[in-house]
C-alpha cells in the first residue's frame, strides 16, 4: 500500500475497525482467553508461522535465480506472520471465529515486534534514516487494539444484541473488504508487472506452501485447519510495506511486497470459498464461523 492514494488506505483502515469490532461483539472475553490458553493450537500457529514458513521461505528464494531486491522482499514476507485479512477469509471459509482471531492477534504482535528488527540484523540496508517501529506500533494499536476494546465494552453493555450486531456489522466488513479490493488492485498491478515469471512463481508457491503447512498442523478437526492454513498463508504485507520503504528506500524490494497482496488475496479467497463450500467437520461437531 506504499504507492495506494490515501483514500484506498482509508477503506482498508474502515475494513480493518468495522471486523475487528464484529468479531469482538460474537466472541466472548472467556472464549478468547480460553482458545490464547491452547497450547497445542497457539503452539502450532506459532511453529508454522514462526520457524516452518520462514525456513521453507528461505529455502525457496535459494532453489529459484532471483534478483538481491526480490529475493530480501519475498525472504521479509516468509518472517511476518499475522495478516489481517486473514479475519475475513477465515469467515468465508466456515473456519473457526474464535481461533481466527487469537491466532492473528498473537502473530500480529509478533510481527510488529520482530520484522523490522529481523530485516535489520539478516539484510544489509542501504542510508535510510527512520525507524518505522513506533509508527507501526501506534497503527496496530489504532486499528486493532482499539476496536477489540470498543466491540468487548458494547458486548458487556449490551449483551442482548451483540451477537446480532456482530453479525450485521460482520457483513458490512464484507462490503467494504470488496471495495478495498477492488480500489486497490489497479495499484497491485505494476508492482506484478515488475516481477519475471521466477518472481511470480515465487508468490505463488509460498502461498501454496503456506497451505500445506497450515493443513498439516492445523489438528484433526477442518476448522482449524482452514484458519491456521489461511493465517498462515496471509503474510503481513501491512507491515512489510513501511519495513521495506524506510529500511530500503530506492529499491525494489517493496515490488514482491506489494505483487504478495495482488496474487495472495485471490487465492485465499478461492482457497476459502472452495474448503467452505467443499470440506466440513461433522454437523454434530462443527463450529462454523457466525455470518
Amino acid at each position: 500500500m506504499g504507492d495506494a492514494p490515501l483514500y484506498v488506505k482509508v477503506v482498508m483502515f474502515i475494513f480493518v475497525v468495522v471486523f475487528m469490532v464484529s468479531v469482538m461483539l460474537e466472541t466472548t472475553r472467556g472464549e478468547l482467553v480460553t482458545m490464547l490458553q491452547d497450547r497445542r493450537k497457539m503452539g502450532r500457529g506459532l511453529l508454522a508461522n514462526l520457524i516452518i514458513v520462514p525456513i521453507l521461505g528461505f529455502i525457496l528464494v535459494r532453489l529459484l535465480n532471483l534478483p538481491p531486491d526480490i529475493r530480501i522482499g519475498i525472504m521479509m514476507l516468509a518472517i511476518s506472520p499475522g495478516g489481517l485479512f486473514a479475519l475475513q477469509f477465515a469467515r468465508v471459509s466456515k473456519g473457526d471465529r474464535v481461533f481466527a482471531v487469537a491466532l492473528v492477534i498473537v502473530l500480529t504482535i509478533l510481527a510488529i515486534l520482530i520484522t523490522p528488527l529481523l530485516a535489520d540484523w539478516l539484510f544489509p540496508r542501504t542510508d535510510g534514516e527512520g525507524r518505522p517501529f513506533i509508527r507501526i506500533v501506534l497503527l496496530f494499536l489504532l486499528l486493532v487494539v482499539a476496536p477489540l476494546l470498543v466491540g468487548r465494552a458494547l458486548q458487556k453493555r449490551f449483551p442482548e444484541v451483540a451477537p446480532k450486531l456482530g453479525r450485521c456489522l460482520g457483513l458490512l466488513s464484507i462490503v467494504i473488504f470488496i471495495a478495498a479490493a477492488l480500489l486497490s488492485g489497479r495499484f497491485k498491478t505494476p508492482a506484478i508487472k515488475a516481477l519475471d515469471a521466477n518472481g511470480i512463481a515465487a508468490i505463488v508457491l509460498l502461498t501454496v506452501l503456506c497451505w500445506a503447512v497450515g493443513w498439516i498442523l492445523g489438528g484433526p478437526e477442518i476448522r482449524y485447519r482452514k484458519v491456521l492454513a489461511i493465517s498462515t498463508a496471509m503474510r503481513n504485507f501491512g507491515i512489510c510495506v513501511p519495513v521495506a520503504l524506510y529500511y530500503f528506500p530506492g529499491t525494489e524490494v517493496i515490488a514482491p511486497i506489494m505483487a504478495f497482496s495482488g496474487i495472495s488475496i485471490p487465492m485465499n479467497m478461492v482457497f476459502a470459498l472452495v474448503t467452505g463450500k467443499m470440506l466440513r467437520d461433522p454437523a454434530d461437531v462443527a463450529r462454523p464461523v457466525a455470518k
